[in-house]
């Protein structure tokens, strides 16, 4: 490689933004250095392009600049590889304070002199610093000759060992790939003895190499596999085919782990059997998450099936408790009839409450939210979860001293907490003690737990227990949807449910809700009931005949005037006709062509004062987002009875929404 020819001139590039400092550098290098060829320029910018294209042999440059000073063109030229080389000289009229000399040599300068300079020491720099780029370049020319010997040479060494190091090469990426595998390779000799196992073997079996290394592959035995199996792997691999399966085996601490499992001979250059080699991959991991696609995939179809015939069948339990009720109304209070009737009334009642617990499950029931205080709720239940758990199961509260303040769906969660106390006293068989405990566990969290000195659970029973159907108890003596219920409504809430048991020592569930800041109301009791008979006007939309004319009958016989629509269209219709007052509109949410919220939409654009209660046995967002039910929405769940009906009805034609009660939930089955 040749360096650059230097020029027969020497070459100076002045770079100064005073045009009369240029003409009078150029004459006083015309007389004192006449073999000097003068290159000038104006600004920092230009100077550095044209010691791009000219490379000068020194730069001569002005400290104060607009723009760019000459500290920053020094700098930038310093860091420019092709400029480098070339020298820098301040010329500046700025003095020689000391201050200024450190700044130009931080900047990368080799020389200073002050305006205006001395012709001889002018002469004498630029001479010298020629001499300093001439010198540097020669170095570099020489120093390049030299990288492209080493170079040269180092290629001919890379081309004499090329092929051993491919071969060396391609040797250890082999192995590295072996050890770094993720699979486990394990090799044996042809009696079956382990002569090699790779880093992955010990992770996914637990044994060392060291304590592998002579044993027959046989130290994994599960168990799982009887003698057959292993004979007809044997009986393949020695008569030189490949095997392919799945195997269980057993790691050193005794956990079972599932692998899929190639084994192969290996053949020497006589053809005969050298070695066996066995790739593995454990897929545990992906079994139990297969198996969790498939419960999670099972749980949404029992959600969606709930959700399917929900609203339906809420309807047929509607007609039947309601006829039922007029039933046993219209008949002597003693008789075989009397009593078939309310036989059928409890069948209908517990059918409405199975479908509510499905419901929950699914997370497709809908919610009412209103702020309340846990404490408070739980003291509500009180009475009646000591006649839950019996005299042998000593019930404790431990409620936190200050208010709990959640908001979330009383009746829901009222549901919740008898379930889970029902669940724990069943786990009490011969008596135990069973503690209710509640606390503000975080500013955002509440925390409502339950704990049992029962038989307890083990992993399996656990791993199980909020799935739909799954129950410990003998047939006939659960449905298996208390739990999965519970879980259902807690997510539904925002919540959380997890489960803490030890066999025989008890069972701990804690349940965490989201805290809200808000002011409770109103306490969580029972109100009294009342006149609900009323003579005010009320429209039914329905579109399940046997619904509205069961509807109408009980309002009717309340002393309500009723009128009928079968569709939210004919709903608008009968509003837009009848000339009286129409004090409040009992709509159904799900109906062919307009749902009730359309429906409920569309009337208070005509009726903005009117008063509306929605009804439905089933959520599908059609009446609120993920099944809350939003505050200003009146709402009442299908089946109900006469008394929740007129309850609800009449609370909302006064003017006052009363506590809804533990009862109205459970279809009129009041549990306290």
């Amino acid at each position: 490689m040749s360096g650059p020819a230097q020029p027969s001139r020497t070459r100076v590039l002045a770079i100064d933004d005073t045009p009369d400092n240029l003409i009078a550098l150029r004459a006083v290098l015309e007389d004192a250095l006449p073999e000097c060829l003068l290159l000038t320029a104006t600004d920092g910018a230009r100077g550095i392009e044209l010691a791009r294209s000219e490379d000068p042999d020194v730069v001569l440059l002005d400290v104060v600049m607009p723009g760019m000073d000459g500290f920053e063109v020094c700098a930038r030229m310093k860091a420019d590889e092709a400029l480098l080389d070339i020298p820098v000289v301040f010329l500046t009229a700025q003095g020689t304070g000391r201050g200024v000399r450190v700044e130009a040599l931080r900047a990368g300068a080799e020389g200073f002199l002050a305006k205006p300079p001395d012709e001889m020491e002018l002469v004498a720099q630029i001479r010298a610093m020629a001499r300093l780029k001439a010198g540097a370049r020669a170095r570099r020319h020489q120093v390049d000759e030299l990288e492209a010997l080493v170079q040269e040479r180092t290629r001919q060494l890379r081309q004499e060992f090329e092929e051993r190091r491919k071969v060396e090469a391609d040797r250890e990426l082999l192995a590295t790939a072996i050890e770094q595998s993720a699979e486990t390779i394990v090799v044996t000799d042809p009696e079956g003895r382990i002569v090699y196992a790779n880093p992955a073997f010990e992770e996914v079996s637990g044994y060392t190499v060291a304590e592998a290394i002579g044993r027959n592959p046989r130290l994994l035995k599960s168990g799982v596999h009887d003698e057959a199996f292993f004979r007809a792997l044997w009986i393949t691999i020695s008569s030189g085919r490949t095997w392919s399966g799945r195997v269980v085996n057993r790691r050193k601490d005794g956990k079972l782990y599932t692998e899929d499992a190639t084994i192969s001979p290996v053949r020497d250059r006589a053809g005969r059997i050298a070695s066996y080699l066995a790739v593995k991959k454990d897929v545990t991991r992906s079994l139990e998450l297969e198996a969790q696609l498939l419960q999670a995939q099972k749980m949404e179809s029992v959600g969606r099936l709930a959700g399917g015939v929900a609203h339906d069948f809420n309807n047929i339990l509607a007609v039947i408790l309601s006829s039922v009720r007029f039933a046993i109304e219209a008949v002597p209070e003693e008789g075989t009839l009397r009593s078939d009737l309310l036989e059928i009334e409890g069948a209908g009642e517990r059918a409405a409450a199975l479908t509510r617990q499905l419901l929950a499950f699914s997370r497709k029931q809908m919610l009412q939210p209103e702020v309340l205080d846990l404490n408070a709720l739980v003291h509500g239940l009180e009475k009646m979860l000591r006649r839950v758990v019996g005299e042998d199961v000593a019930l404790l509260l431990d409620l936190a001293p200050e208010p709990v303040p959640v908001r979330a769906d009383p009746v829901q969660l009222q549901q919740v907490i008898v379930n889970l106390v029902v669940n724990a006293r069943d786990a009490m068989p011969d008596g135990g003690t069973l503690t209710i405990r509640t606390r503000n566990v975080e500013e955002s969290r509440v925390l409502l737990q339950i704990t049992d000195t029962g038989t307890g659970m083990d992993e399996a029973t656990q791993a199980h227990l909020f799935e739909p159907f799954f129950t410990t108890k003998e047939a006939g003596k659960g449905t298996g949807l208390g739990l999965s219920s519970a879980y259902g409504i807690v997510q539904q809430s925002g919540g959380s449910i997890r489960v803490a048991s030890q066999v025989g020592k008890g069972t701990t569930i804690d349940v965490t809700l989201p805290r809200t800041g808000e002011v409770s109301a109103r306490a969580q009791e029972g109100a009294s009931e009342g006149d609900l008979s009323g003579t005010e006007t009320v429209l039914v939309v329905e579109d399940d005949a046997s619904v509205r004319g069961i509807i109408r009958r009980m309002l009717a016989k309340a002393g309500y005037t009723v009128l009928v629509a079968e569709s939210g269209a004919e709903g608008l219709s009968r509003c837009r006709e009848h000339e009286g007052d129409i004090h409040l509109v009992l709509a159904d949410v799900v109906m062919p062509s307009m749902n009730g919220r359309a429906f409920r939409e569309l009337l208070l654009r005509e009726r903005p004062d009117a008063r509306v209660l929605l009804m439905s046995g089933y959520t599908d967002d059609a009446l609120g987002r993920k099944g809350v039910l939003a505050t200003e929405v009146n709402f009442i769940a299908k089946p109900f009875n006469a008394n929740t009906l007129l309850c609800r009805v009449r609370s909302i034609l006064d003017q006052g929404d009363v506590p809804r009660r533990f009862a109205a939930a459970a279809g009129g089955v009041d549990l306290a």
